[in-house]
């Protein structure tokens, strides 16, 4: 069960549907009933949502605290555990805990709070509920936000520092926090994402069959027929190979996590249906298009230094606007006619591809340089 609002019985309901199912952890913390990792220190509750993107930073900012705090203790909550993170992720960092987080209503909190008894909260993506932010103030806990947008109850947080991930939320924030208290844009995940990839994936899969690589991202269920209609109708199928990603994919489509370092036929379309294969794509292919992009993939990509396209409409949860903007296109014909123009034009390509790696690098120094910041804040609590 996945029910984490306000309503005791809801959520009383969805607790005792996960205790007849044998998840007693995710029962136990949706009522308050959190364990803290270690015996004695001060602790830093780190609350996340959903996204995969913001357990993922909040993962990466336990790790720098552990290094700079030897006797605090965080606690790192979300409603929906991620697989890929947990536990790999957190190996080696000290002093953590994590697990299912309570839900809003006010009494779970209160419990949370209780057993907690946090030095500070800090809320990742996200901002306490109404409920919480109300008890954090009248037990004078200063909270933190980070990559978040301000939400109902943000107003009556006692915020110590909000920081958020785009110029969109900095503005949004504007109304509600002065500085020092709210900061300038920033996303630490750029300092995670994995800069330098032996580019070797290319000869790997392709070999000296074909020259062309192609990687379209967040695809939707309705979108796959559509995307292996126009790519078997194009003349880029006789040059190398598709990759496509997203939800819904057909079962016959091989996946890239079965790859035996085998080289494939020019013209087969591959499944990316592991994170783990971004670094290498990003490196490798000489185009992207991305349909939809978690910012972990937007990152990614600028750093692999690729030229891109984007499905109209697209919003980017970025700190700054990069420079260059990529062409927009709705069809995969109007997508693949653009790849074809990009191969013809090497240089401008080029140009392009390192425009993005450039923004990359930028936003990444200035992540490191706020992160010495934050954990100064953090060593002076």
């Amino acid at each position: 069960m996945s029910y984490y609002g306000s309503n005791a019985w809801r959520a009383r309901w969805a607790s005792w549907q996960d205790a007849r199912a044998g998840r007693l952890a995710q029962a136990n913390a949706r009522l308050g009933g959190l364990k803290l990792p270690g015996d004695r220190g001060p602790v830093l509750w780190l609350q996340g949502a959903e996204r995969s993107d913001d357990l993922r930073l909040g993962v990466e900012l336990c790790r720098a605290i552990s290094e700079k705090r030897r006797d605090l203790r965080m606690i790192l909550t979300f409603e929906q555990e991620d697989p890929a993170l947990f536990p790999e992720a957190t190996a080696g960092i000290e002093r953590l805990g994590y697990g299912f987080g309570p839900c809003a209503h006010p009494r779970a909190l209160s419990t949370t709070l209780e057993r907690l008894r946090p030095l500070r909260y800090l809320g990742l993506g996200r901002n306490p509920s109404p409920a919480l932010a109300g008890l954090l103030r009248e037990r004078k806990i200063p909270a933190l936000a980070v990559a978040a947008a301000p939400s109902k109850g943000a107003e009556n947080t006692p915020w110590e520092a909000v920081l958020p991930r785009s110029q969109a939320q900095y503005r949004s924030w504007q109304a509600l926090c002065d500085r020092p208290v709210l900061q300038e844009p920033v996303d630490f995940l750029t300092l995670v994402t994995v800069a330098q990839v032996d580019p070797n994936f290319r000869n790997l899969i392709l070999g000296s069959q074909g020259d062309a690589l192609f990687w379209v991202t967040g695809l939707q269920a309705g979108d796959w027929s559509e995307w292996l209609a126009a790519w078997q109708a194009s003349p880029l199928r006789v040059r190398g190979l598709l990759f496509l990603e997203g939800a819904g994919a057909p079962a016959s489509l091989p996946r890239l996590s079965r790859w035996q370092r085998d080289l494939q036929p020019v013209g087969t379309v591959l499944q990316v249906d592991e994170a783990r294969w971004y670094p290498a794509l990003a490196a490798a292919c000489d185009a992207v298009h991305l349909r939809a992009a978690s910012t972990t993939q937007i990152w990614q990509i600028f750093a692999g230094g690729r030229p891109l396209s984007r499905y109209p409409g697209q919003s980017w949860d970025l700190p700054d606007t990069p420079a260059t903007l990529p062409v927009e296109w709705a069809t995969p014909q109007e997508v693949l006619q653009h790849w074809q123009r990009i191969l013809a034009d090497p240089i401008a390509a080029r140009e392009e591809a390192d425009a993005y790696r450039r923004f990359f690098w930028q936003q990444r120094r200035l992540a490191g340089e706020r992160l010495a910041e934050f954990l100064q804040r953090v060593f002076d609590w």
